[in-house]
């Protein structure tokens, strides 16, 4: 399954038009709540969002609530210097690995699941992401991901004409996996 997302940058926060295999089917908005944001997911014909993503206060570290059903889940890093974070959902354990480059990957339960690319270059709008997903895995939370990685790496960059991102050149806790292949039903 391929996820595309398209971030749009507005006064006080993103919005997000989010593609599966190329047609639309969510949108998620960003507002900014004193100095934390809350981001919320909802699927295209619905009134109320599926995701609810809250910032927590962190000293350089992501830290966020996910309202996902009637779960609270926390998003924290592992890593700072490595671009590790884990999440928590009932008996699953999901990694998330940045990597050289602006690409990351996403382990359950130590297994890959999900894999995304960040586009180099953006002219006038925000960011773009394109996510691979195995196709029976939990995707709305793999998208929660990361909306969460865009917002706590976000520069701000409103009214640019072009943004250029060179990625991650530091450290990375898990080499990318360029032979992964998503598993489909």
């Amino acid at each position: 399954m391929e996820i595309d997302i398209n971030q749009s940058k507005i006064s006080f926060g993103d919005e997000y038009r989010i593609y599966i295999n190329e047609s639309e089917c969510y949108f998620a908005d960003s507002k900014l709540v004193s100095l934390l944001s809350k981001i919320y997911l909802f699927y295209h014909s619905e009134n109320k969002a599926r995701v609810t993503i809250k910032k927590k206060w962190g000293w350089f570290s992501a830290k966020y609530d996910i309202r996902y059903g009637n779960d609270l889940l926390n998003f924290t890093t592992r890593s700072f210097w490595k671009l590790h974070y884990q999440c928590q959902f009932r008996n699953d354990l999901f990694d998330i690995y940045g990597h050289r480059g602006r690409k990351y990957s996403v382990y359950k339960n130590d297994q890959q699941i999900a894999r995304w690319d960040k586009e180099m270059v953006t002219w006038f709008e925000g960011d773009n992401y394109h996510i691979v997903v195995d196709e029976c895995c939990e995707y709305e939370l793999v998208i929660a991901f990361c909306l969460i990685i865009d917002n706590y790496s976000s520069k701000s960059n409103d009214g640019n004409t072009m943004t250029i991102d060179l990625g991650n050149i530091g450290f990375q806790e898990r080499a990318f996996d360029s032979s992964w292949r998503p598993r489909t039903v």
